[in-house]
């Protein structure tokens, strides 16, 4: 991408080497189609840009009246085949520049119209179908061309960066969704200007872990809330799904996908030719994993033995998987029927004593990289494999200790004979969807046993350590479910000082 500063330098001697090798060959100048206003027509104050392309040796603009239009030449095929790969590189940063100045032009017009329709003068309540109609693009790309320019009109340095060219529109749409004050924004949009789209995305990570303006919890809500599916066909009839997770729920999808996927992986490498690419051995996973189906003998081995393992850990997955793998199927688990087809997800997460205590707001992290809240980490605490580890100093030794579950496959069984279902008030999930949760948490000294333990389904489960409720039993064997704001069992968090937040 071509970038002010220092490289004007450089540049200009490139340009008069470029000029030379084109000089005689043929160019076409593709220049703005505005022409100047016509007399008494206020034009709009941002500058009209060209739709074109350039020779290397300029990215100029044409002044018209009033109006100001980028122009770019575009070199025949002769001209760009005798150009070296350094001047080429330089073509395309020309084009990319400019397509940047265009998404911001696009966002000022876009703003316009809405300015237009706010006012009355013209209406307009679906914005993206006239955006549709008027580009000739998709419905859906319609929608996100308008949420991208509604976001970067609401952060003017954001906008002002992209309108120049300096940062592209993944990198404008970043900057605006990062949850940083505006003067941090503003720094983060002066850095974007010399870097990529990914080490923008990095830097954007960092400065929301020292100044987020939202706490761990409420940033895991407000990504919950935006979590999302859907799915559509292709003109072909091809099916396309996408879908968008909470850290939580992504982590445990991610596992049980990634479980079956090293599976069909291992196969693959025995494969000397005709070898399916990664995108086809990811479609048949989620063939598997949404239908129950199999297209060949290999994948079909590959579910048995990826459940054999599971049986061999766990009594909640039935212990004969279908000898073809193309059906739902059903079996025994908890004292209950389930329909399962991929074994209950493994995640693993690595997170300090204090937070784990409540002490801190320092966050969980999963082996895929993915930051968890500490209320979330606890409630996975309650039923999961405990694996204590000592850290040395950084490059020193270190050690691991046994083991152990929290909550034992005796014990569950013996919970799910006494409990049968979700013992929230009213819901009666069945134990395969349930957690054993601590009424008094193992980590503040709560015991692992029947008297102390509840089954609570998913959704319950999020709900008490989230929002702060006790389960406590009743005579009947009924279980009423307490709020208490203040836990006095429990320590009052305190922010860890390498997740301080400015005010």
């Amino acid at each position: 991408m071509l970038r002010d500063g220092s490289e004007g330098a450089r540049r200009s001697d490139d340009a008069a080497a470029l000029g030379r090798v084109a000089a005689d060959t043929p160019a076409e100048l593709i220049a703005a189609g505005h022409d100047a206003p016509a007399a008494g027509h206020v034009a709009p104050a941002a500058a009209h840009v060209a739709a074109g392309h350039v020779s290397s040796d300029s990215v100029g603009r044409v002044h018209a009246g009033s109006c100001e239009a980028l122009s770019l030449t575009r070199l025949s095929a002769g001209a760009l085949a005798g150009l070296g790969r350094g001047e080429l590189l330089r073509v395309l940063g020309d084009i990319e520049r400019l397509a940047n100045r265009l998404a911001g032009y696009r966002a000022e017009v876009l703003g316009a119209l809405d300015v237009l329709s706010e006012s009355g003068v013209a209406p307009d309540v679906s914005p993206h179908l006239s955006l549709r109609e008027a580009a000739g693009v998709s419905e859906r790309d319609a929608r996100r061309m308008v949420r991208a320019a509604e976001k970067a009109r609401g952060h003017a340095t954001v906008l002002e960066a992209l309108s120049d060219g300096d940062i592209n529109a993944a990198q404008a749409e970043t900057l605006c969704d990062a949850r940083v004050p505006d003067p941090v924004r503003a720094e983060l949009v002066a850095a974007a200007a010399g870097e990529d789209t990914d080490a923008t995305r990095r830097r954007v990570r960092r400065a929301e872990a020292e100044h987020s303006v939202e706490t761990s919890m409420e940033r895991f809500e407000r990504q919950r809330a935006a979590r999302g599916a859907g799915w559509r066909r292709d003109h072909e009839g091809m099916l396309g799904l996408w879908a968008k997770f909470d850290p939580d729920t992504g982590a445990h999808v991610e596992a049980a996908l990634e479980a079956l996927r090293r599976e069909y992986w291992i196969d693959d490498k025995q494969v000397r030719s005709g070898r399916r690419t990664p995108a086809q051995r990811d479609a048949d996973v989620l063939a598997y994993a949404f239908a129950g189906l199999t297209h060949t003998d290999a994948d079909a081995a590959a579910v048995r033995r990826l459940h054999a393992r599971a049986s061999a850990r766990s009594d909640t997955v039935p212990q004969d998987p279908p000898p073809d793998g193309r059906a739902g199927w059903s079996g025994s688990g908890d004292g209950c029927e389930l329909s399962r087809r991929l074994p209950p997800a493994q995640v693993s997460v690595l997170i300090g004593l204090d937070a784990l205590r409540g002490r801190t707001d320092e966050m969980g992290l999963t082996d895929a990289g993915v930051e968890l809240p500490p209320e979330i980490v606890r409630r996975m605490a309650c039923d999961a494999e405990i694996i204590p580890i000592i850290l040395g100093s950084p490059g020193g030794p270190a050690d691991a200790g046994r083991s152990r579950r929290t909550v034992s496959l005796r014990l569950r069984r013996l919970l799910v004979a006494r409990d049968r279902h979700c013992r929230w008030p009213g819901c009666h999930e069945p134990p395969s969807r349930c957690d054993a949760h601590h009424i008094w948490h193992w980590i503040d000294g709560g015991p692992t046993n029947l008297d102390n333990l509840v089954l609570l389904c998913h959704r319950h489960h999020h709900l008490v350590h989230q929002r702060g409720y006790t389960m406590i039993p009743q005579p009947d064997g009924t279980w009423t479910a307490v709020q208490e704001p203040e836990r006095g069992s429990t320590p009052t968090p305190r922010r860890s000082k390498r997740k301080a937040r400015a005010p």
